[in-house]
């Protein structure tokens, strides 16, 4: 996709970008149900548990969309060269809510067959069913299956192998002719198809078979609620670095300010000084300017988020790692993971064993 930053559009393009891998729907498990919290951190920890329980050792992640949580979840999946991964649940889904409409994509493969719904431009179900164009293919001619596969496309559901086959798979994944349907993967090309649906999608970006890249390719230019799988940590090195910029920055507009008003006149300087604290401060209001910046540069100030942020660089070892800072009044809520004898050194609020043998951590520096 090309995307446009002045146009806030989007359009295909012929360049190949970053690589985003596609994990096949029946090795995903995904559940969209009420949030027990507004917080992300709760759902996190809620989670954590059942998935541990239910899966094992695996990759989830969890995102909050107003009242609702939506889990991702997936397995015995190793992609090569992969920038990132999306699920192909979320994938499917994401085409119909660029397209705008509700209603399900019904993505008909070679070994197995997915039905993806939305409403109100969310996911709101979805079922698989380890049949596809392989099984169809056994039930014309079990021997000889590149001959099935040639009558398959040559005749489609004229053949009542094919139909009885394609009626069962659409019964187990309790596909509703009424429904706006979106016909993809290469069973969409299957002759006499289309006229089983009442009211089809039409996509006019791509053809049926790459419905599921597509819909990846989306997934940093069309904003919508799924979980992204993207850890978000913060080394000792960029906490430091932000404490650093912190008080730098603030350091040399003070001096900057002091210095140029002894210098020279005071009105032409009233505008330049608007301008940079407007920079600076973009949600400031141009108002008392020099009392302002007086009192943000003052001896007296005491910097609190700078100084939490740079006395945790001083606690933290490359063993550990950062997923998220809170900082409220004077306290800053740092939680994270790292090996149990390194967590235990920190003091921290409280602790919760991994199912790895790691511990995930709360400290609180106030």
């Amino acid at each position: 996709m090309n995307k446009s930053l002045l146009g806030k559009g989007w359009s295909p393009t012929q360049k190949l970008g970053k690589k985003i891998c596609v994990v096949p729907s029946d090795r995903c498990f995904v559940k969209v149900e009420k949030a027990i919290s507004q917080k992300l951190s709760d759902l996190r920890d809620y989670y954590q548990l059942e998935v541990s329980e239910k899966f094992g050792q695996v990759e989830w992640d969890v995102s909050l969309h107003g009242d609702l949580a939506i889990l991702g979840v997936y397995k015995n999946f190793e992609g090569e060269d992969c920038w990132d991964i999306d699920l192909e649940i979320f994938s499917l889904a994401r085409v119909l809510h660029l397209l705008g409409v509700d209603g399900c994509v019904l993505d008909l493969g070679r070994r197995k067959s997915t039905l993806v719904c939305v409403e109100g431009g969310i996911l709101s179900r979805y079922r698989v069913l380890l049949r596809g164009g392989d099984y169809l293919n056994s039930l014309i001619d079990p021997e000889e299956p590149q001959k099935a596969e040639r009558l398959k496309i040559e005749k489609g559901l004229e053949l009542k192998e094919v139909e009885d086959g394609l009626q069962g798979i659409l019964s187990n994944l309790r596909v509703d002719a009424n429904t706006p349907i979106l016909l993809s993967g290469g069973g969409a090309r299957l002759k006499g198809l289309r006229q089983l649906f009442s009211r089809l999608i039409e996509n006019p970006y791509c053809q049926p078979e790459y419905t599921g890249a597509f819909g990846a390719s989306l997934k940093y230019v069309v904003k919508t609620p799924y979980p992204d799988f993207v850890k978000r940590e913060l080394s000792p090195e960029e906490l430091r670095w932000a404490g650093f910029s912190l008080v730098g920055g603030l350091l040399l507009f003070g001096l900057a300010y002091f210095g140029t008003e002894r210098l020279w006149s005071v009105e032409p300087l009233r505008e330049k000084e608007k301008t940079e604290f407007k920079k600076l401060f973009p949600n400031a209001p141009l108002v008392g300017v020099s009392e302002q910046v007086l009192s943000k540069a003052s001896k007296e100030e005491s910097f609190q988020l700078s100084q939490k942020l740079y006395e945790l660089s001083t606690k933290l070892s490359p063993d550990l790692k950062i997923y998220s800072l809170e900082f409220s009044k004077d306290s800053l809520l740092v939680k994270g993971e790292g090996k149990e004898e390194v967590v235990r050194g920190l003091s921290p609020k409280s602790v919760k064993k991994t199912p790895s043998g790691t511990l995930e951590f709360e400290l609180e520096l106030r």
